[in-house]
């Protein structure tokens, strides 16, 4: 817990609170004077074959962001804890992104050239 004053309006606010780390913007900036534009990129796992991968996707807009990460996580399973993903699967939501970087795991996972 962190006290501050804003640069802005001269308010203290609490530098690393919920609130602060939600809405981004300049550290020194209270909540009610912080503006986030930019979209955040989104990192996901992209389960091709034996070797998992990651992806770093960019959106248009935040509400592209979070519904297709709300996809992907009931997609992917997580939160169900032992049960089949499947019977969880949501629709696939009409969003456009663009894939920025993939990172993929040794694809010479046998050790042969």
């Amino acid at each position: 817990m962190k006290i501050i004053n804003c640069s802005e309006c001269d308010v203290q606010f609490d530098q690393h609170s919920r609130e602060k780390r939600k809405v981004g913007g300049i550290s020194t900036h209270c909540v009610d004077c912080s503006e986030e534009t930019v979209v955040k990129y989104a990192g996901v796992a992209a389960g091709e074959g034996k070797q998992g991968a990651v992806q770093v996707l960019k959106f248009d807009s935040n509400s592209d962001r979070e519904a297709y990460l709300k996809f992907w996580k009931a997609s992917s399973g997580m939160h169900v804890g032992k049960q089949c993903q499947m019977q969880f699967r949501a629709k696939e939501p009409n969003v456009k992104f663009k894939t920025i970087a993939t990172f993929t795991g040794n694809v010479n996972h046998k050790g042969k050239a």
